[in-house]
């Protein structure tokens, strides 16, 4: 009988300390997502083309990135002005990539030089993480930034960091913009 209660108390030690060890593994190696700041944004002088750069940083220890093409999308006040794609590519962890791209605006941008109309920067694309040998299925990323331009057509502040896209909606309500 004594060993039959060992051997259970055993059995539960074993399950208890795979569980914590399962567990600890998860919050070890779970990925978190990169983050995307606009460090470069500007407007030709007729207005008609932009350049940008965007810098994503994936600060996973152990886990690189494979990225879908992305949609960046421009906006002015909510009016889609123009967008372009970007090559999709494979980041591996703890890297900063620069992706500089440039798009058509199919509007007029006078009101945003003269500080009157919002311009916005949309992102959209898949990622899927990998840790070790495994691929994780592809999440999907909707970021927006708003981009304050001056009147020479440059970004006004040093970064403009891209937020979820819901989550810049909400921050936009609380500012009352």
């Amino acid at each position: 009988m004594a060993t039959a209660q060992s051997f259970s108390i055993w059995l539960l030690q074993v399950f208890l300390l795979s569980g914590l060890l399962v567990f600890f593994l998860w919050l070890s190696l779970h990925p978190s997502k990169p983050t995307y700041t606009i460090i470069d944004f500007s407007i030709s002088g007729d207005g008609s083309n932009t350049s940008f750069t965007v810098e994503i940083a994936n600060n996973n220890k152990g886990g690189g990135i494979y990225y879908s093409g992305m949609n960046v999308t421009l906006y002015i006040e909510e009016v889609n002005a123009g967008n372009t794609m970007l090559p999709s590519f494979y980041q591996r962890h703890e890297r900063t990539t620069l992706m500089v791209g440039s798009a058509t605006i199919n509007h007029t941008v006078h009101e945003v030089l003269n500080g009157k109309a919002a311009l916005k920067v949309g992102l959209v694309a898949k990622v899927r993480y990998k840790i070790w040998l495994w691929r994780s299925r592809f999440h999907g990323m909707d970021m927006l930034a708003s981009v304050p331009v001056g009147r020479d057509g440059k970004l006004k502040i040093k970064k403009a960091k891209m937020h979820a896209r819901h989550q810049a909606l909400r921050i936009k309500r609380q500012l009352n913009l």
